[in-house]
């Protein structure tokens, strides 16, 4: 039999923990380092030149409707496709706007749920009951805390909207 003091069994026992405590944290971190990445979007430059990109034309959306399009770039002006929403606003709200057409994003700040527009309401995340206002993007209700970014609109001569990027 072994004779061990009480001193060396602790410092036995302290060593195996921070060992223990060290492959814990270093296997996820080995792991994450090793991995491949995932790139969303496609690789090849040019993604900013699909901008100002034709999303719809007037005659596709009835007051108090929506139309949902792909963005080319995330906004933070990351490459990606981003899933937007372009809102043709009810008469009450374009007044109050300035205009009948907004797009946002149509990921919810909250938790990434897709949001869209509850007709005769306002802009709705069925995830957690986050609602935004349509004119602006701003929360209006739920846990929230930050307002939808809003995509830059223009509308030619012939009522082709386009979006031209982030605001």
């Amino acid at each position: 039999m072994v004779d061990v003091s009480r001193r060396d069994f602790i410092k036995g026992g302290l060593l195996a923990s921070i060992a223990l405590a060290a492959a814990a944290a270093g296997a996820p971190l080995i792991q994450y380092l090793t991995s491949e990445r995932v790139v969303v979007g496609k690789v090849s430059g040019g993604e900013k030149s699909k901008l100002p990109m034709k999303i719809a034309n007037k005659n596709d959306l009835q007051p108090d409707s929506q139309i949902q399009f792909m963005m080319p770039l995330n906004p933070d002006g990351s490459r990606g496709q981003h899933p937007s929403i372009l809102i043709r606003l009810r008469s009450e709200l374009a007044q109050k706007a300035g205009t009948e057409f907004k797009a946002f994003s149509a990921i919810c700040t909250h938790l990434g749920c897709i949001v869209h527009l509850e007709p005769g309401d306002d802009i709705y995340c069925p995830c957690h009951a986050g609602y935004f206002d349509p004119v602006t993007g701003n929360v209006l209700a739920g846990p929230p805390k930050k307002p939808l970014p809003e995509i830059e609109l223009k509308i030619d001569e012939n009522g082709d909207i386009y979006a031209v990027g982030w605001k």
